[in-house]
């Protein structure tokens, strides 16, 4: 591993992604169901209400690609690797 890199453990969580629509819609359409989405990356931050996971991480301790997920919306939390 290179110098520079922090420990953050990969994770899978699924969860309900959120939508809207500022147009005309028919009540119809409002009986889909929510989509549920999966997202994968190194768990960097996580407080009571959200995860923030990064898809990329640099030697410089750069940290890309930020998916913050509010805990009320995940459906699962699964740990792929403990520590990267």
């Amino acid at each position: 591993m290179k110098k520079g890199y922090k420990k953050f453990p990969l994770v899978e969580i699924r969860w309900i992604d959120h939508s809207g629509e500022a147009g005309w819609v028919e009540l119809e359409d409002l009986k889909e169901p929510p989509i549920e989405c999966r997202t994968v990356g190194w768990l960097v931050h996580q407080d009571d209400m959200r995860f923030h996971v990064m898809n990329t991480l640099s030697n410089d301790k750069g940290q890309g690609g930020n998916s913050e997920i509010l805990k009320t919306c995940v459906t699962k939390f699964k740990v792929l690797r403990k520590s990267f």
